[in-house]
């Protein structure tokens, strides 16, 4: 029997994009949260805080994010708190993001100049102030084209969330259900890298657009 490419793989395959989008959206901006604090308190004195905080981010950015996935579902099920494969690689994604992010947020905040800040403080702004409306506006240009390019990793980043067996599939477990079927490997992974250039390009316009905006608004300030 003669297995062809259907309509209902194609929906199996744009659900799969859809499944791809929102598990990028989701950990993207809980890994964003969790990287801006810990970047943030990476510029704090304390070197305690910085050394325990740089070994978090060593660890995460050393172990395969592969390994990763396995580890903390089996951790979670050891300690008696079994997850859902789909929540589990939400959180050891978010986590995994969060390590890069911290990096890319601290090197945005040591990039405004100290006789700024100097003289933001020198004015009579306290130092929360002083992050507020000088580090993290100046800060925000250098951090947003890396962490776009973050972003667009971290989208490509969800196919490897099928080692846990998560459903509803994201877009490449659903692409080798459809290969497996109808044997037409190249077919389906081209139409796959379809999907995920469609979707990165739209985030790379966006970002691009929002970029320009922030720059002429500079311009005309």
């Amino acid at each position: 029997m003669i297995y062809t490419f259907t309509t209902n793989d194609f929906w199996l395959m744009a659900q799969g994009a859809g499944i791809t989008f929102v598990l990028t959206i989701v950990s993207g901006a809980i890994g964003t949260l969790i990287g801006f604090f810990v970047g943030w308190a990476r510029t704090a004195r304390s070197r305690i805080v910085f050394y325990l905080l740089g070994a978090y981010i060593d660890v995460i950015r050393s172990v395969p994010l592969i390994i990763q996935f396995v580890l903390f579902n089996s951790f979670m099920a050891i300690a008696g708190y079994p997850m859902n494969p789909f929540f589990s690689g939400i959180i050891t994604l978010s986590i995994y993001i969060s390590g890069y992010v911290a990096e890319v947020v601290k090197a945005g905040i040591e990039s405004v100049p100290a006789v700024t800040r100097k003289a933001a403080r020198g004015l009579g702004l306290t130092y929360l102030q002083d992050f507020l409306y000088i580090v993290v506006p100046i800060g925000m240009r250098t951090i947003f084209p890396a962490w776009t390019g973050l972003m667009l990793g971290l989208m490509k980043d969800t196919s490897l969330i099928a080692v846990l067996g998560a459903t509803p599939p994201e877009l490449l477990r659903a692409s080798q259900i459809i290969i497996n079927r109808i044997q037409e490997p190249l077919m389906i992974l081209l139409g796959a890298g379809a999907f995920y250039f469609v979707m990165c390009y739209v985030i790379t316009v966006a970002a691009g657009r929002y970029e320009r905006s922030w720059q002429e608004k500079r311009k005309a300030a």
